[in-house]
């Protein structure tokens, strides 16, 4: 079922989000080091960067509910119901009977794995509620489950526009703790088919872009947002939708765009019964930054079969950058298309989506400048709004053989001695000894039983040159510290197998040079069917020794604590952790309060530190050390 069944419904709306940025450098994990506000770079890693006062919040400011699609599948009519027009916003009640109760309220936080791996960007403890302001008491609410963003790409094609600026993704979860207020009494049909197919979690999905990072703009850490909410099953993917899906880098693709460089991103979609139902929210790209128009990719239809043949299904999905750009408000980007007879030919063959461009007359955007490109796009290949017509071309479309896998976990934090896998694994949070990734493979949309899955090592590069003037590899060493899964994997008759990580002991002797003031290392997997915009999986280990008995402020508490007043400001402004008689100041309850959010799980939206990158025993040292009273010990002589 997933976000795109019926009854589903769509917004639009902006979110906010204000990360914390000077931990953006592995060299300003260091006590020593001197910050600076000069814009980083290969010389200058000590940058504060762009928000160094960031406190790491997520919100939906504002949303609307612009259309939704009754359980029979059809688009209820403008005014047809009193779920058009409802309000979707994020608010800081955590559900009744969540851990930590009232006592800790917040908004959701946004958190990246490790300063070496900022592309996992993961969301949690984000609330949603939506109100109908014509039916007062009437709500539904619920909790996001953790979610890592996926589908990260360089959206804006043109422009002036680079980094945060230019990006698009998408976000998939699942609504916990749905509360259903007044459903009783609601004139909304569709609100009351919505319970009924989907009482206790829902599925959420959501496309966001044109994120605005100029610190002196009055939108600053604003940016747009388009989701979908739709009925949940219990043990479906909860961060991807296990159907089908179009990418950049199939055979058909590479047909018409030889150097990698289709304008489009990748999409999933399925076939329910003759309908085409596909996700077109992050596929298309803008001309400019701050969420500016969609590029004139001319007409843009689904085929049946582009390397064969290629049936061109009408009518197009879309025919200009005024439409899309309508579809993307009304139904995030979700088009419908009704195959009839043709359906059938999807059970075996790939669908592909294919654009023909706009001729110079066609009265396309302008300025598509041949500068701040997607990755791997050469401008002079595209045909781009303003160019002479060159013929249709495929810019997404399914493998060949109909394969699409993924993972519904993409980033998981280890430590040797940490608790197993258990319940907590469903939100992907916790630190654990062992991990079991579920994989799920589908073969034009049915389960692809019995594939064959090998899971290897691959690499990622520092962000920033060596001394001389080259990109190094930043992860997988050392090799013994972390188990890799036995090879091959083989999926079961449902097309899913599940990926053990295990974790052997890392110490700080084994720490790399430029991670020396980091705890722990970041190893990535990939398979052999990771696909465009499938991004691999990162596993970051912490070290697990020594164990300290008897911590003390000085020897133990004092560095961990320094560490994090100084990457993180606007955490000093509350508590100054770097200060012992701050810390254990009892009249005003700090310790207390220190050890309830330290004690929270990591999914909760309170837990502190806020990044989430404390190992569990030095959150446990830290915790000792307060059980113990607090001793001080003694104060290092500066020399």
């Amino acid at each position: 079922m997933s976000y795109l069944a019926p009854p589903r419904m769509h917004f639009s709306g902006q979110f906010w989000t204000n990360p914390s940025t000077i931990n953006n450098a592995t060299e300003n994990y260091n006590l020593d080091e001197v910050y600076n506000n000069e814009p980083p770079s290969d010389t200058n890693p000590n940058s504060v960067w762009w928000n160094k006062s960031g406190q790491a919040f997520f919100k939906i400011t504002s949303g609307t509910v612009n259309s939704a699609f009754g359980k029979d599948g059809s688009m209820l009519p403008a005014g047809g119901d009193s779920i058009l027009g409802a309000q979707i916003v994020s608010v800081i009640a955590p559900p009744p009977g969540s851990p930590g109760g009232n006592q800790t309220p917040q908004h959701g936080r946004l958190v990246d794995l490790d300063p070496d791996q900022q592309a996992r960007s993961m969301i949690v403890g984000l609330r949603l509620q939506i109100t109908i302001p014509s039916e007062p008491g009437v709500s539904l609410s619920g909790t996001i489950r953790p979610m890592c963003i996926i589908d990260l790409w360089g959206r804006v094609i043109g422009g002036s526009g680079s980094g945060i600026a230019s990006a698009g993704a998408m976000y998939q979860s699942v609504l916990d703790d749905v509360q259903w207020q007044g459903i009783d009494k609601t004139k909304s049909a569709f609100l009351k088919q919505l319970y009924a197919a989907s009482p206790r979690a829902l599925s959420f999905k959501m496309n966001v872009d044109g994120y605005n990072g100029n610190v002196q703009s009055d939108q600053f850490a604003f940016g747009r947002v388009v989701g979908t909410i739709g009925p949940y099953v219990s043990g479906e993917p909860a961060h991807f939708l296990a159907a089908r899906r179009v990418f950049t880098g199939a055979e058909a693709v590479a047909k018409d765009f030889p150097q990698g460089n289709s304008p489009m991103n990748a999409a999933p979609f399925q076939i329910k019964g003759t309908k085409l139902v596909i996700d077109l929210g992050n596929s298309v790209p803008t001309t400019a930054v701050n969420a500016g128009p969609f590029m004139n990719l001319g007409t843009v239809s689904a085929v049946i079969d582009p390397m064969g043949a290629k049936q061109v299904v009408t009518p197009p999905l879309f025919t200009s950058p005024a439409q899309f750009a309508t579809q993307y408000k009304l139904t995030a980007g979700v088009f419908e298309l009704d195959l009839g007879a043709n359906a059938s030919k999807l059970q075996n063959k790939p669908l592909g989506i294919q654009i023909a461009p706009p001729s110079a007359t066609s009265g396309a955007a302008d300025g598509l400048p041949a500068v701040q490109m997607k990755t791997g796009i050469d401008v002079s290949q595209i045909d781009v709004p303003g160019a002479s017509a060159a013929g249709t071309k495929v810019a997404l479309a399914e493998w060949q053989n109909g394969l699409f896998v993924d993972v519904d976990f993409n980033a998981l934090r280890l430590q040797k001695g940490a608790p197993a896998w258990g319940p907590n694994a469903l939100t992907g949070t916790e630190i654990t000894s062992n991990a079991q990734i579920p994989l799920v493979a589908t073969r034009f949309g049915q389960p692809a039983s019995g594939l064959s899955v090998k899971v290897s090592l691959t690499t990622n590069q520092y962000q920033f040159r060596n001394d001389q003037g080259q990109f190094y590899n930043i992860n997988n060493a050392p090799l013994s510290a972390i188990s890799a899964p036995p090879q091959p994997l083989v999926t079961d008759a449902n097309g899913r197998v599940a990926i053990p990580f295990s974790t052997n002991g890392l110490s700080a002797a084994q720490r790399q040079q430029r991670r020396a003031d980091i705890d722990g290392q970041l190893y990535y997997f990939t398979h052999d069917y990771s696909m465009d915009g499938l991004q691999p999986i990162s596993l970051l280990v912490f070290e697990d020794s020594p164990y300290v008995a008897n911590p003390t402020w000085w020897d133990n508490v004092y560095p961990i604590f320094l560490q994090y007043a100084r990457l993180y400001p606007a955490m000093r402004d509350l508590i100054d952790l770097s200060d012992y008689a701050t810390v254990t100041n009892t009249a005003f309850g700090i310790p207390a309060k220190i050890q309830m959010v330290f004690g929270l799980p990591m999914s909760h939206p309170g837990y502190m530190p806020v990044t989430r990158d404390l190992s569990l025993l030095n959150l446990e040292m830290i915790m000792r050390w307060f059980a113990n009273g607090m001793p001080e010990g003694t104060q290092p002589t500066e020399t």
